[in-house]
């Protein structure tokens, strides 16, 4: 049977690569002119890489794009054991190594942008600060993280704000369905009744469904299964990364984009509300805050994260 991608083949092409950790990543590299800047983007728990096909094609029109699959994601290697060995950060960290070695002999480039949405923001950041001569060996040209999760340490604000919210998130994981015998058409009139997904344009809720279901008979289900996904968010409560920002030291510089983090702060929403605080921890660090988005800015506001990303490719 042919192998799951995430990213239709009219927009990427795909490739499975080796991970030093053991297990098969699909990398994809977005069809278009293939000149400009390379840059590759990772995505966010739960999602793939074809969630943001439409983010990826319009920045494919003036960079040479690529993207991945995160292990457990999307058309890469997954499991349903031993789930906390195969997510760990270690883990999550050398795939994206292996990842950015293989872009760059595919690309014929060495000096790579690196852009990521939520998980794959940290485990770029567990690689750059847990494993630094690794990182350094790559030279990146730059990352641009859209809200890492960084979790507060004791003593932070933010911090009960980010337990309670972990237990919430962990309940509502667990609970959410991974089967939809309806495919793709039933899984996004099914997220568009949930809050987290009310501001995404109809066809990207589309994007999102195709990405993320597999065909599995005669039904489909979650290629990131709620167990999976719930692993991962306990995985990065526990790696101490806003800690370690303090100790970070460019090159590469941190560009971090954030959404709106007064109206965060006020609401308790940790995950954006600690980017100001975790900017200014990161030595040469820049933020860009968009006004009135959520942790989901990429999908709510097309045009402005776009307008990011090709302003980080060419700076």
């Amino acid at each position: 049977m042919k192998r799951f991608v995430s990213l239709p083949e009219a927009l990427a092409e795909c490739r499975l690569i080796d991970s030093e950790a053991g297990r098969k990543i699909a990398l994809y590299r977005l069809k278009g002119p293939r000149k400009g800047p390379a840059l590759l983007w990772g995505h966010a728990n739960g999602f793939a890489a074809g969630c943001y096909a439409k983010l990826l094609s319009a920045l494919a029109r003036s960079a040479d794009v690529f993207a991945f699959d995160a292990a457990g994601h999307g058309g890469s290697d997954t499991t349903d054991t031993d789930l906390p060995a195969f997510c760990t950060a270690d883990a999550l960290a050398t795939d994206i190594e292996s990842v950015v070695c293989a872009t760059q002999a595919w690309s014929g480039l060495a000096r790579l942008h690196y852009a990521a949405h939520s998980l794959c923001g940290a485990a770029m950041l567990h690689l750059a600060t847990g494993h630094r001569a690794r990182f350094d060996a790559l030279a990146l040209a730059g990352l641009l993280l859209f809200e890492p999760p960084l979790f507060p340490p004791e003593g932070h604000a933010l911090k009960q704000a980010a337990d309670e919210s972990q237990i919430k998130r962990l309940a509502r994981t667990a609970a959410r369905r991974a089967e939809f015998a309806g495919g793709p058409e039933e899984f996004a009139a099914y997220l568009a009744q949930r809050e987290m997904f009310a501001d995404f344009p109809p066809e990207t809720l589309l994007d999102h469904a195709r990405a993320t279901l597999r065909p599995d008979g005669d039904t489909w289900r979650l290629a990131c299964t709620p167990a999976m996904e719930a692993e991962l968010f306990r995985t990065f409560k526990r790696v101490p990364l806003f800690l370690r920002l303090a100790e970070y030291r460019p090159p590469p510089t941190i560009g971090f984009v954030a959404g709106d983090i007064a109206q965060a702060k006020s609401v308790g929403n940790w995950v954006t509300g600690i980017m100001d605080d975790a900017a200014a921890r990161t030595p040469g660090a820049s933020l860009a805050v968009l006004q009135g988005r959520s942790h989901m800015m990429v999908f709510e506001d097309f045009d402005k994260s776009l307008k990011c990303m090709q302003d980080f490719c060419v700076s």
